[in-house]
């Protein structure tokens, strides 16, 4: 969103900000690579600090390696050398980021690297708190990366602002909805087992694509069970990616509650860890989201009985499948859930904040560039349909309106490949039906337009 707010009102820093993305320095790529080398050089020479925070850096190198002065150069000219520039793109102006409190560092760093690489100014929100990264992030990166394009806050400014800005809320519906996975009989159980035990322990159970509840089809679920017995001691002891959990979440827990919850069988505890076999499929826990080292699952009968069930508690955030990639091709399909993977978990994505739903995943990144930015094509070329138009407005020839429209009325050509018995129309090729005939019907109206200015004219 294009940044109008007035400067009056505002904090100095924002009204910083504000003149910064009017003056346009981030759309110069050579100013954002200057950029990324000053933050990278600050959180390498804070390092010793960092280090227990830091997870995953590859988000400042994937993001540096898109500019390329040269391309940049090359889009910007192409309307002064009679090029079309359909794909234009520019940074939506002022990215606000709230970021989630799940791995920190990783979360600013990957909304803050994507909105630098994109050509917009940033301004991170980082509340004072007893969080010695949020402490160190408040202190390095205001210091590192230019006033006039990036600002730290620590209290949330105005509306007027907040209006003129593009606002990431990495704490919004992603991070509320519930992650499922199921467990089909065709699935390599081992595997599965050691991947959601992972999954769910790791980072103390709050990462948002850690699998809240595990549907185990009948047949299997004794033999999974014993898999997670056997597994789960041994990846807890590894202990080396356990995140503190905030005080303010403490004593809310879960695991206090599941031994008195009816219907609800501990399999295997220990100290701030269990799994729990879930019989009732009213219990509240099956509608929860879990942030703790808490492994749930849930018997289904068939594939559609973990269908119905994921899909009666409305959007998922993701889906894990193991089965057989037939049967997870029917799970994945008929599930309404942000993504869906098959036969893995990604563990990378257990890091950061959940995808924001409806875009994109991005797979060297956790924000895909177009993310932050605005199309803004420039056309230099008539397209064949506008030549098309304008020749049936323009002419008063009532013959050659004709002879224009005739190619449209004759018959279809006959389908390349005949469609076998008892298959119907599928998606897809209801889809180009539909766009066909939306193009015929805006000929159509176009023809008849040329053709009453012609009949008006006469």
């Amino acid at each position: 969103m294009e940044s109008r707010t007035t400067v009056s009102n505002l904090p100095r820093q924002l009204a910083q900000i504000v003149a910064g993305s009017i003056d346009g320095r981030t759309g110069n790529v050579r100013y954002r690579q200057k950029e990324f080398h000053r933050l990278q050089n600050a959180i390498l020479e804070n390092l010793n600090g960092l280090k227990q925070a830091i997870e995953d850096d590859s988000e400042i190198h994937t993001h540096y390696a898109s500019l390329d002065v040269a391309t940049s150069l090359e889009v910007e000219y192409r309307i002064t050398n009679g090029k079309d520039n359909r794909d234009q793109k520019r940074g939506a102006g002022i990215i606000y980021v709230i970021p989630t409190q799940h791995t920190l560092f990783y979360s600013v760093i990957a909304a803050l690297s994507a909105a630098l690489a994109t050509g917009n100014c940033s301004v991170v929100e980082l509340p004072k708190t007893t969080m010695r990264v949020s402490s160190l992030l408040r202190s390095i990166l205001p210091k590192a990366l230019d006033s006039d394009t990036f600002a730290v806050v620590e209290t949330r400014p105005d509306h007027n602002f907040l209006r003129s800005a593009f606002v990431l809320t990495q704490q919004s519906e992603p991070e509320e909805l519930q992650t499922a996975a199921i467990v089909d009989r065709t699935a390599n159980l081992d595997e599965a087992a050691v991947d959601l035990v992972i999954s769910r322990f790791s980072f103390s159970g709050r990462s948002p694509y850690s699998p809240d509840v595990i549907l185990v089809n009948d047949y299997c679920v004794q033999p999974f069970i014993d898999l997670l017995i056997k597994h789960a001691p041994i990846y807890l002891a590894c202990g080396s990616q356990q995140a503190k959990v905030p005080k303010k979440d403490r004593g809310a827990s879960l695991l206090g509650r599941i031994a008195s919850e009816e219907g609800c069988e501990v399999i295997v505890s220990g100290t701030g860890w269990a799994v729990a076999k879930l019989e009732d499929r009213n219990s509240f826990l099956l509608k929860s989201k879990i942030n703790e080292r808490l492994l749930l699952i849930h018997q289904v009968s068939s594939l559609d009985d973990a269908i119905n069930f994921c899909n009666s508690t409305g959007t998922l955030n993701a889906t894990y499948t193991f089965a057989a990639p037939a049967a997870a091709k029917y799970v994945s399909e008929s599930i309404d859930a942000g993504l869906a993977w098959i036969n893995y978990v990604p563990y990378d994505m257990l890091i950061g904040p959940a995808v924001p739903l409806n875009t994109a995943l991005s797979q060297e990144t956790r924000y895909a560039p177009d993310f932050f930015q605005v199309s803004r094509g420039q056309i230099f070329h008539k397209a064949p349909n506008t030549t098309l138009a304008e020749s049936l407005l323009k002419s008063a020839d009532k013959p050659k309106v004709e002879a224009s429209l005739g190619q449209f009325i004759g018959p279809l050509p006959p389908p390349l490949l005949q469609q076998r018995p008892g298959h119907k129309i599928g998606f897809f090729e209801q889809g180009f039906i539909t766009g066909g005939i939306l193009i015929l019907t805006f000929l159509f109206t176009m023809g008849a337009a040329a053709g009453y200015q012609v009949w008006k004219s006469r």
